[in-house]
């Protein structure tokens, strides 16, 4: 379909000051090409097949050519009304440690954990456009990433493995090769925290900022990336480092320390031989308390910690809140501390824009007004803790965290400030749902939320909310009861006969049976809980034991009694019944589980094997992660049918591991906690 993407491309560069429709239209293609773009680079007959079917309702791309998709795959529920404020998301193979904008805004680099690689992304599609490798003869693990000035040359700091000495590695990013690599010997004592680095105005010289355990000094280290020379290093004893931020100040570099009651600027040349000196001093805001060395914690620090040196403005989070501080004039910016801050937060450039993380999946973004900061955009990052990351001229926000990396634009067409101050945070948890065994109804939930939704799968309407009273853990619809799982107790309702009504809710006084489980002792935490498919067991997992020494134990309960009948150690903490109720997957978050059979007799369980493929499930058949009709998702997100047809390829905002899967039929629910309800696919239509 060459045509069509070519046409939305031309699109996207329409002049922005045409009026509407044409405006909306020219946006529309830009969310479409940018939201589907792996997708439509993967196949073109996919743009019907799978992006069309993704594509919110009043899409303008999709109300024009829906009429003429065949798709494979019906959406059940989960697409939205309109285009969100995520413009692009990825998911990698690993966990994302390192992310870093490039000044020219159109790249961003990015280091995951178990990869030996960095990736350098496009800023709108996130679509990688180069590997860059470390030189064969040195392995090292990179801790910073900085973008030349021009971002032609892009440096990494790291270790050598096996020993304490840094390595500053720099890409040509024209070719992709290695252009210098400089080693600096470390001492003895291992280096605290990630270090910093950043370049010189001139784009010649880069500087490494670190210390090591138990010297009370900083460490500047000084080299030339063109000729890969080592230029100069400093040992300063200048007191506790404000933050991780250094920045250039004319030829020379400058950073920050300070103690209770003064920061302190200093400044030392990129050339050989200059002389660390302070340049200025300035006061610290009421209530500042810097970490004292040497039991600093420079990780803790650098995410607790920002100063911004242009208009001179510092943002701390401590005591379970947020502040901006105008150093210069002593003048509180933001202070803000409703609810609970991750220790995550970036500036643009200029400092119009000041992001944080919530202690959920919130990014909070704020925008500097004639009084100070007022709050912009709420940013659902879709997994916990997520780190914010604000391109140089603020007009795009980034947000990685787990193995997802997502992207918004701050102003113009596709983020329009919003209206939302009073929305109440919340955190993004997993879902746990189930089918019913006709295929008829799906019943889910968040994890342990109090709201249970029974949705129609003919029509796609939900049939029945019920008020639980009780926090979640494990759902299961059988004939016409749904039976939900608390922390101490099941109960169960019974669905009304006939046609539903509309927007019906029930309530704990409606409900048909309570059952009880046994008072666990020392119970710390429940992770989940499942039903078996002949409502005769309850299985769930739990952490219990004395702080320090706590084990996961899994429970089997008979449903009729509420009788605990055994309780054995596991290794995972995801439970789930096999389709035929005889055995009880134990899922950990690495993709494999063990395998109980549920047997008779004084020994009710009885462990087959501690280390089986959730998906593959072999030696062992029934994985209840796994479709009994022969459909599979494979690693680069596509579904395929029985006869191994691509029948759909899932975005990245749609992508989950397998343990977020449940499977029936030919309905596939995806649960993962960057959605904002279940998503129920059902496929070959």
């Amino acid at each position: 379909m060459p045509s069509f993407y070519t046409w939305c491309l031309a699109q996207t560069y329409i002049d922005r000051i045409q009026e509407s429709p044409t405006l909306e239209l020219a946006n529309d293609c830009f969310r479409f090409v940018t939201g589907y773009f792996e997708i439509i680079s993967a196949s073109s007959a996919h743009i019907y097949h799978s992006a069309l079917v993704f594509a919110p309702q009043e899409s303008m791309v999709r109300k024009l050519y829906e009429p003429h998709a065949c798709p494979f795959t019906g959406v059940v529920q989960g697409v939205s009304i309109s285009w969100d404020q995520n413009t692009a998301a990825m998911m990698y193979p690993f966990t994302i440690k390192l992310a870093v904008w490039s000044p020219c805004n159109r790249f961003i680099a990015i280091k995951s954990y178990g990869a030996d690689t960095v990736d350098v992304l496009d800023s709108v599609t996130l679509q990688r456009l180069q590997t860059l490798e470390s030189p064969q003869d040195i392995s090292t693990y990179p801790m910073a990433l900085v973008f030349s000035p021009d971002s032609r040359i892009l440096s990494s700091v790291g270790i050598w493995e096996g020993d304490e000495d840094l390595f500053v590695v720099s890409w040509d990013l024209q070719t992709g090769g290695v252009a210098s690599v400089v080693r600096w010997e470390g001492p003895t004592q291992k280096v605290v925290g990630n270090p910093s680095i950043t370049y010189s105005a001139n784009g010649r010289m880069v500087a490494v900022f670190s210390w090591y355990r138990d010297d009370p000094n900083i460490t500047i280290l000084i080299s030339d990336v063109v000729s890969g020379v080592r230029v100069d290093s400093h040992s300063i004893d200048g007191g506790v480092p404000l933050s991780r931020d250094m920045w250039t100040y004319g030829g020379s570099l400058r950073f920050a320390t300070a103690d209770a009651t003064t920061i302190t600027i200093w400044e030392v040349g990129f050339t050989s031989g200059a002389t660390p000196a302070e340049a200025e001093t300035l006061p610290v805001p009421d209530g500042f308390e810097p970490i004292a060395l040497p039991h600093v914690d420079y990780d803790d620090l650098k995410k607790r910690v920002r100063f911004l040196p242009a208009p001179c403005r510092l943002a701390l989070i401590f005591k379970d809140k947020v502040m901006v501080w105008d150093v210069r004039n002593s003048k509180c910016l933001l202070q803000y501390a409703d609810i609970g801050f991750n220790p995550e937060m970036s500036f643009s450039s200029d400092g119009r824009f000041f992001a944080c993380s919530t202690g959920g999946s919130d990014v909070r973004l704020w925008k500097e007004s004639s009084t100070g900061y007022i709050l912009h955009e709420i940013l659902v990052a879709g997994v916990p803790y997520p780190r914010p990351l604000l391109s140089r001229s603020g007009e795009s926000i980034a947000a990685f965290g787990d193995r997802t990396i997502r992207l918004w634009r701050t102003k113009g067409f596709a983020t329009p400030p919003c209206n939302i101050l009073t929305r109440a945070p919340r955190y993004i948890g997993e879902f746990v749902l189930d089918f019913s065994h006709d295929g008829m109804l799906a019943v889910f939930a968040r994890l342990r939320d109090e709201t249970v939704t029974v949705l129609n799968l003919k029509s796609g309407v939900p049939q029945l909310t019920i008020d639980a009273s009780i926090g979640v853990y494990g759902l299961g619809v059988i004939g016409n009861t749904v039976v939900v799982i608390g922390n101490w107790e099941a109960v169960t309702w019974s669905l009304p006969a006939g046609d539903f009504v509309p927007d019906a809710r029930v309530g704990i006084e409606e409900s048909s049976r309570t059952i009880n489980h046994r008072d666990y002792d020392r119970l710390e935490y429940t992770y989940g809980a499942s039903i078996s498919s002949d409502s005769r067991r309850i299985a769930l997992v739990t952490k219990s034991g004395p702080p320090g020494e706590s084990d996961d134990f899994l429970h089997i309960h008979n449903i009729s009694t509420g009788e605990d009948l055994e309780c054995r150690l596991t290794r995972g903490h995801i439970p789930r019944f096999s389709p035929d109720g005889c055995d009880i997957w134990c899922a950990d978050d690495r993709g494999e589980a063990e395998v109980w059979r549920v047997v008779g007799g004084q020994k009710v369980l009885e462990l087959l094997e501690q280390t089986v493929d959730i998906e593959v499930g072999d030696p062992l058949e029934g994985s209840p992660w796994g479709s009994s009709h022969g459909y599979q998702i494979t690693d680069d997100w596509w579904i395929l049918g029985p006869d191994k047809k691509r029948l759909l390829m899932l975005p990245p905002p749609w992508q989950s591991e397998a343990v977020q899967r449940v499977w029936k039929g030919r309905f596939l629910a995806l649960l993962h906690g960057g959605l904002s309800e279940p998503v129920i696919l059902e496929l070959d239509q």
